[in-house]
């Protein structure tokens, strides 16, 4: 009977000293904040001649953007971009960081028709990945990225599952062995 009493007393104490710590650490924060600094205290008590308010005066316009050059592109609010080239000089005055060019936005819009097959893929809709395939090759005739072989597999191995699908997946997939859409083709084909 004498150890449960033992642990029971050592947990109380232990308790005890824990909850005292913390109330020392929280008082001692509590005083430093509150205390204000002794040179704080000695300029506060030393007398201050006063002085009469300034007056006021309003604050000064934010110099305006200066005029851009013929040469340089402008958006849509007027403001013109950054410098294209890191040996450029940085004018003054507020800049957008780069334009959105015609590039840009054709390269925006890839993405997001790679999005769709990527969405058509998931859900296996064969013929939706065909017709969205069909657009990508009309769009993006150089196929950059070799992702319209890989797309053409897939809806394949969707369409006709088999080992002649299989074959021409496996041989799609060593010949484009770097291509972002390996992955997709083994396993849609191979799984």
């Amino acid at each position: 009977m004498q150890q449960p009493k033992q642990r029971l007393f050592a947990l109380v104490a232990g308790l005890v000293i824990v909850l005292a710590a913390i109330w020392y650490f929280l008082r001692r924060a509590e005083t430093h904040e509150a205390a204000p600094p002794a040179a704080a205290e000695e300029e506060a008590r030393a007398p201050v001649a006063e002085t009469p308010p300034a007056p006021a005066r309003p604050a000064p316009a934010a110099p305006a953007p200066p005029p851009p050059t013929k040469e340089e592109p402008v958006a849509e609010d007027g403001v013109p971009f950054m410098p294209a080239h890191d040996g450029d000089p940085i004018p003054e005055g507020y800049r957008h960081f780069h334009p959105i060019t015609p590039k840009h936005k054709r390269l925006y819009k890839e993405n997001g028709l790679i999005e769709s097959l990527n969405g058509a893929m998931d859900v296996k809709d064969a013929p939706g990945l065909r017709k969205l395939l069909a657009q990508y090759k009309r769009e993006y005739p150089e196929d950059e990225w070799e992702l319209q072989g890989g797309y053409a597999v897939i809806a394949d191995c969707f369409d006709h599952p088999g080992d002649a699908t299989r074959a021409a997946a496996k041989a799609w997939v060593e010949a484009h062995n770097g291509s972002p859409l390996k992955r997709f083709v083994n396993r849609h084909c191979f799984e």
